[in-house]
């Protein structure tokens, strides 16, 4: 394994394990989608990623086609996003070329990363919540999805 912080130690498939929130003028950090996520969150060579991360209380719709509430909740239990990245040290830079929200198609966000022992955070920046329209710092936390023979 390369040595903590080594670029090469992000290219993978990592689970995430938590996902926080502090809002502005807020010191209280809280659970952002819920307090057990379900998401990946994948880094390729090639300087593509892709992130998808979902509340675990989601709820199935009643049928196989979710009426209008039923589809904005799974919506708004959710973020999704792919592009490129770029690493500057311990910034990285995602240009967004398809998201679960179209406000952020075409942007470029900025992240912070470390690694520590298994464990992967990436941290924003204060940005707007897209799910409350709040300003926000968020804190992610992954554990290395290992390999699995063919």
């Amino acid at each position: 394994m390369a040595p903590d912080n080594d670029a090469s130690a992000l290219i993978g498939t990592w689970r995430q394990r938590s996902g926080t929130m502090v809002e502005e003028g807020s010191q209280d950090s809280r659970s952002n989608l819920s307090a057990a996520p379900i998401g990946f969150v994948n880094f390729c060579a090639d300087g593509r990623l892709m992130l998808l991360s979902v509340d675990s209380a989601r709820k199935k719709p009643a049928g196989e086609v979710p009426s209008a509430a039923e589809a904005e909740a799974l919506y708004r239990s959710m973020i999704a996003y792919a592009g490129t990245y770029k690493l500057e040290g311990k910034k990285l830079t995602y240009v967004l070329d398809a998201t679960w929200n179209e406000s952020w198609t075409g942007t470029k966000q900025v992240r912070y990363w470390e690694i520590s022992g298994e464990a992967l955070t990436i941290t924003t920046p204060e940005i707007v919540n897209p799910l409350t329209g709040k300003r926000s710092v968020f804190r992610l936390t992954f554990s290395k999805v290992g390999t699995h023979p063919g």
